[in-house]
């Protein structure tokens, strides 16, 4: 069920944030409509019963992020007296035992951070991290660069003929194929899962030329490749891709939607 929620979540948002004004209603009939292309009944007792249950979960998960974090600011607290009291005394030897705990403190809200911004499918960042890390409160980017948006070829068609595990692995496959070729290439960028099959790469590199040649050559690396499962299934997959330059105070979501529309554009030209 939380995949589903999450497949109909993402398209929902993904429709409605072409809208200036985003009404509740609105939201709604649009979550209602995906829901029903995925054959669920949001009115249904039984789906109202696994929400409820999608719900307690997330909560608990919020509750536990939320008391490792105070968790972490009592530590803090009690280390900076110490500290402080250390350098009175002038006992370095107590200086160095809680310059250990502030290294395992950072060690563990670096975890807690993984977490929140991390998706756990791919191990790429998430959309939390966009909105959080990517741009500013204002929606728009605090510096130039470029963003390539990248959409998984046939997901759906993976997950209904061979399952959920397949088309989860080849999303996971291309994540990394592409993390390993720009490290490779040492272009600085960070990749985040827009949704279930959508990536954003947020790239540091001003060569416009240079960089759509790389994601060019990786793709035709990739449609070369032959994947095989554990159960030895094999298949072959791929991607379009939309890449836009976007400058400082340019609102997010407008590079977002030319960079989609390239991508949808690609999408028709490596089919014919």
């Amino acid at each position: 069920m939380k995949r589903n929620l999450k497949k109909i979540t993402d398209k929902t948002v993904q429709e409605l944030l072409e809208n200036e004004i985003i009404l509740p209603s609105s939201y709604f009939e649009l979550f209602d409509k995906n829901a029903k292309s995925l054959s669920i009944d949001i009115k249904d007792s039984q789906f109202e019963r696994e929400i409820s249950h999608v719900i307690a979960d997330e909560l608990k998960n919020i509750n536990a992020y939320m008391k490792k974090a105070i968790k972490q600011i009592d530590i803090l607290s009690d280390v900076t007296q110490e500290a402080q009291e250390a350098i009175k005394d002038k006992d370095d030897s107590k200086l160095k035992t809680l310059t250990s705990s502030l290294v395992e403190m950072g060690n563990e809200i670096k975890a807690l951070k993984d977490v929140i911004y991390i998706d756990a499918l791919t191990k790429t960042f998430n959309r939390k991290w966009i909105y959080n890390h990517a741009i500013m409160e204002n929606g728009t980017f605090e510096h130039a660069g470029f963003l390539l948006f990248v959409e998984v070829n046939d997901c759906a068609y993976l997950a209904d003929k061979y399952g959920n595990v397949i088309a989860d692995n080849v999303i996971i496959y291309i994540a990394k194929f592409l993390s390993e070729k720009f490290k490779k290439e040492n272009i600085k960028c960070d990749i985040a899962r827009y949704s279930n099959e959508q990536f954003l790469i947020f790239i540091k590199e001003d060569n416009f030329e240079n960089i759509t040649s790389f994601i060019k050559n990786a793709r035709l690396e990739l449609s070369n490749l032959t994947l095989k499962s554990k159960s030895g299934l094999t298949f072959k997959t791929n991607f379009n891709f939309g890449m836009v330059k976007y400058i400082s105070s340019e609102y997010f979501q407008q590079a977002v939607e030319k960079a989609a529309a390239l991508s949808s554009k690609d999408k028709v030209k490596i089919k014919m």
